[in-house]
C-alpha cells in the first residue's frame, strides 16, 4: 500500500465514522449520565465489535450471511429488536440519569457489553465493512501485510472518533440540569434507538455502501 492509497483510506474510514448513530449516541448518554470516564469503557466494545466485522469479512462469512437471505433475515430481526428495546428503556427511564451515587452500579462490564451489543446489532456492517476494505486490499500481495497497516488504522480511527463522542457527553451533562431537558434527552435518543431498530427491521437487507462501520 503506498502512503496515497493510505492516507485516502484514513479519510474514507473517518468521514465514513463521524456521522452520529447508534454508537455515537451510545458513548454521549453514557458520558453525560455515568461520567467522561465511565463512559470511556464503551470503547473497547466498539473495537472488540469492530474486530468481530473484520474478522467475519476477512474469513469470507460475510459473504456466507449476505448470500443467505434467511439466516441474514434472522440476524437483522435479532439486531433490530435489541435497538428497539433500548428505546423503550430510554422512554421508561423517563427524566432519570444515574447520578455519582449511580455510578457504580453500571460496572465496566456492563458498559463494555452493551456497546459491543450496540455495534454487532446490524449486520449490514458486515457489508460496510466489506466495500471498503476490498478497495484496499491488492490482490497478490502478501494479505497480512497489508492488514497490518489498514486493521490497526481503522481501530485507531474509530477509538478516536468514540473518544470525541464521550468528551462530547459531557458537555451534555452539564446542559442536562432540568427535568424537563433530561426527559427531552432520553426520550430523543430512545426514539432514534426505536426507529433505527425499526429502520433495520423494514429493510431489504441489501448491501449499504453508506452504512457507518
Amino acid at each position: 500500500m503506498t502512503w496515497e492509497q493510505w492516507l485516502i483510506f484514513v479519510a474514507i474510514w473517518t468521514l465514513a465514522g463521524i456521522p452520529l448513530g447508534p454508537n455515537a449516541l451510545n458513548c454521549i448518554a453514557l458520558s453525560a449520565g455515568a461520567g467522561f470516564k465511565r463512559s470511556l469503557w464503551s470503547i473497547p466494545g466498539i473495537l472488540l465489535a469492530a474486530l468481530c466485522h473484520k474478522g467475519a469479512v476477512l474469513l469470507g462469512a460475510s459473504a456466507l450471511l449476505l448470500a443467505n437471505a434467511e439466516l441474514f433475515h434472522i440476524v437483522k430481526l435479532c439486531g433490530a429488536g435489541y435497538l428497539i428495546w433500548m428505546g423503550i428503556s430510554l422512554w421508561r427511564k423517563g427524566d432519570q440519569l444515574p447520578d455519582t451515587a449511580d455510578v457504580k452500579v453500571t460496572s465496566r462490564f456492563h458498559i463494555v457489553r452493551q456497546a459491543f451489543l450496540i455495534s454487532m446489532s446490524n449486520p449490514k456492517a458486515l457489508s460496510a465493512y466489506l466495500a471498503v476494505f476490498s478497495q484496499f486490499l491488492t490482490p497478490g500481495e502478501p494479505l497480512a501485510g497489508q492488514l497490518i497497516i489498514l486493521v490497526p488504522s481503522a481501530l485507531v480511527i474509530t477509538g478516536t472518533i468514540y473518544l470525541a463522542y464521550c468528551a462530547l457527553g459531557t458537555g451534555v451533562g452539564r446542559f442536562l440540569g432540568t427535568v424537563r431537558r433530561r426527559l427531552v434527552f432520553n426520550r430523543s435518543i430512545g426514539t432514534f434507538y426505536i426507529f433505527a431498530g425499526s429502520a433495520l427491521a423494514a429493510s431489504d437487507g441489501q448491501p449499504v455502501m453508506g452504512q457507518r462501520p
